[in-house]
């Protein structure tokens, strides 16, 4: 099973947008795996736990597993890239 940690600012409103659509793609790519939704300042209790970072935003430092650049599952700009990446690291 893959653990996607989901970040925003308040670990509320767009985390909770952002795992939607996370969890729609990775439905429909028969991908295993659980969300794990928090705020930005919570990554880094998160990050042994987790195979990859979605995050609404820009995060603050470098991580030991792979991060993504969420906003365009939100915006919808950008949202094919991102989802290519997301499920190139999880299927690796």
């Amino acid at each position: 099973m893959k653990r996607i940690i989901v970040a925003c600012g308040s670990g509320i409103a767009t985390s909770t947008i952002l795992c939607n659509k996370i969890d729609e793609i990775l439905d429909d790519e028969n991908i295993d795996h659980e969300l794990i939704q928090c705020s930005i300042t919570e990554v880094d209790g998160y990050e042994d736990l987790g195979d990859v970072i979605v995050s609404s935003t820009q995060l603050s430092k470098q991580y030991s597993i792979p991060t993504v650049m969420g906003i365009g599952f939100i915006t919808g700009v950008g949202e094919e890239e991102a989802t290519q990446k997301l499920i190139s690291i999880l299927k690796d």
